[in-house]
């Protein structure tokens, strides 16, 4: 109680100095109501996490608002003719935070190459227990993953060509971390952040409120030589209530809400989405493609469930009007998922194909074709957690509009993740966000040799293990597309899925806030913010 007495007492004392001063533009507000779990790269596993990572690290390279790959710590790289080692040459002149975890004089040293293959290489290591491992494990050298060359170059050795692996090197498992601050700080290190980002930790009262400082040596600057961030200190509250969210960004306590949830769009927008005429005024909105699939999943190997036959699957995607889905239940904030398990707006990717559409009376005849009647209907189990209710009773209607018995299960959702990754049901909802903008990120979920997750249905498909394994070796994009294509199509085919929409990001911000970037993978990036008067 004491430490955080005085950690709010400081807080207090250096935010009211700021009121003082009418300089309201020096603090950027706003709330993750999802809280915030670790500050350890190696745990960046969701999206609070991850956005705050994001600010507070750098990686070697990163995604821009058009999700298009650019160097951060990195300068360039170079790949070998085979693909399998990739050459990193890294800026010099990058400093870490200054931090007790440094022995020298002013608490703080360069960025290098050593920290680059540090990092990695803890990533790997059992004993950190990264949920990330998964992102280089099977595919570096399990001999050499990576050699020093010198203090500012490395290389990474994969064992076979993979030709999406840069992006790989955008995730935030993979920021640069030092040794000295992990060392120093043993389990604490998860709320003792030491990056090179720009924003360094100022104070963290769990589960209240996080404040960031400008990292005065941060190494970027603007086109007119300004060194970035703009904006002197950040404020992030973790208030859980999504209306009390609402309530402080009208009262001016927040800059921007993070995304808009079904308890409150009604206050923000009207049936066509478009922001209600009394924010008009103050607010505006960022709409942005979210590479992110909602979905329900189905496991299809056990030859006494009616979900083993293809038509059945078949019938209930076709039983679903995914229509009313974005239009009564999500206020047109998502798009309809009519195209297959990869998002309609992915770079690169084809979707000049037809995906499943409304057609319930196609639904009842291949239920009929499968030996199903009204007397004898297929008996299914549609497994939730409590955050889905509403969309999981309209696709049991529709399902049985057309013939189904469905039953609703809901379970808490770590006891439903479990559930799937053990394989213990069999009809389950599922959401799938790609890690960078390509589309083997979503097709690693249906390759056989992947584990639950990401291969959450056990899809198992010789043609398309073989056109998977084939996109892997393929390192023009351009000759990728008509692969892809092919590979969802299979998914159509199999139907191991039900997409339901695919999400946007949506912002509601002040007008007072500028250049809040938002890119398709729903990156936050505060190096260009700046708050006007």
């Amino acid at each position: 109680m004491y430490l955080k007495s005085v950690l709010l007492l400081v807080l207090s004392v250096l935010f009211s100095c700021h009121q003082e001063r009418k300089k309201a533009q020096d603090v950027l507000k706003f709330n993750i109501s999802q809280g915030l779990s670790s500050l350890d790269p190696a745990f960046a596993k969701d999206l609070s996490t991850t956005w705050m990572i994001g600010n507070v690290y750098d990686c070697l390279f990163t995604l821009d608002e058009n999700t298009e790959l650019k160097s951060q710590l990195a300068s360039h790289y170079e790949v070998n003719d085979d693909a399998t080692i990739y050459t990193i040459y890294m800026q010099k002149g990058v400093f870490f935070h200054k931090n007790a975890c440094f022995k020298s004089n002013d608490s703080t040293r360069m960025a290098s190459a050593y920290d680059a293959v540090y990092s990695l290489n803890r990533l790997l290591n059992p004993k950190t227990a990264s949920p990330g491992s998964w992102i280089l494990n099977g595919k570096v050298d399990s001999v050499l993953p990576f050699k020093i060359i010198d203090s500012f170059t490395f290389q990474i050795r994969l064992q076979k060509p993979f030709a999406q692996f840069i992006f790989i090197l955008t995730m935030p498992y993979t920021s640069i971390v030092p040794h000295e601050a992990v060392a120093f700080y043993g389990r604490t290190f998860r709320k003792n952040p030491v990056g090179t980002g720009p924003y360094k930790m100022k104070a963290w009262e769990e589960g209240t409120a996080l404040f960031l400082e400008k990292n005065s040596n941060y190494f970027q600057k603007d086109s007119m030589g300004v060194q970035l961030p703009y904006i002197p200190y950040v404020k992030v509250t973790f208030n859980e209530q999504k209306k009390m969210e609402f309530l402080m960004l009208k009262k001016g306590e927040l800059h921007f809400l993070k995304d808009v949830d079904g308890s409150i769009v009604h206050d923000v927008f009207d049936e066509q989405a478009n922001l209600l005429p009394l924010l008009k005024n103050d607010f505006y909105v960022q709409k942005k493609t979210y590479l992110n699939t909602e979905y329900l999943a189905i496991i299809h190997n056990n030859p006494k469930s009616p979900l083993y036959q293809k038509n059945v699957r078949k019938a209930i995607n076709l039983a679903i009007n995914r229509q009313e889905i974005v239009s009564n239940l999500k206020n047109n904030l998502v798009k309809i998922a009519n195209k297959g398990f990869v998002v309609n707006g992915m770079p690169n990717f084809d979707t000049t194909f037809e995906g499943f559409e409304y057609d319930p009376i196609k639904a009842k005849a291949l239920l009929l074709e499968s030996g199903y009647s009204t007397s004898n209907k297929p008996k299914i189990q549609l497994h939730i957690n409590n955050s889905f209710v509403d969309l999981a009773e309209f696709v049991i209607y529709q399902l049985q509009q057309v013939g189904f018995e469905v039953d609703l299960k809901m379970h808490p959702a770590e006891t439903m993740m479990q559930l799937a990754i053990e394989g213990k049901i069999d009809f389950f909802r599922r959401s799938w966000t790609a890690d960078y903008p390509d589309a083997e990120s979503n097709f690693a979920c249906f390759y056989s040799k992947n584990n639950s997750p990401p291969n959450y249905t056990r899809f198992k498909n010789a043609r398309f293990d073989a056109l998977y394994e084939s996109i892997l070796k393929e390192p023009n994009a351009q000759k990728r597309i008509p692969i892809y294509k092919t590979m969802e199509l299979i998914l159509l085919e199999e139907a191991p899925i039900v997409p339901l929409f695919y999400d946007q990001s949506i912002r509601v911000i002040h007008k007072k806030v500028k250049n809040l970037g938002q890119n398709s993978i729903n990156h936050l990036d505060l190096r260009n913010v700046k708050l006007e008067n």
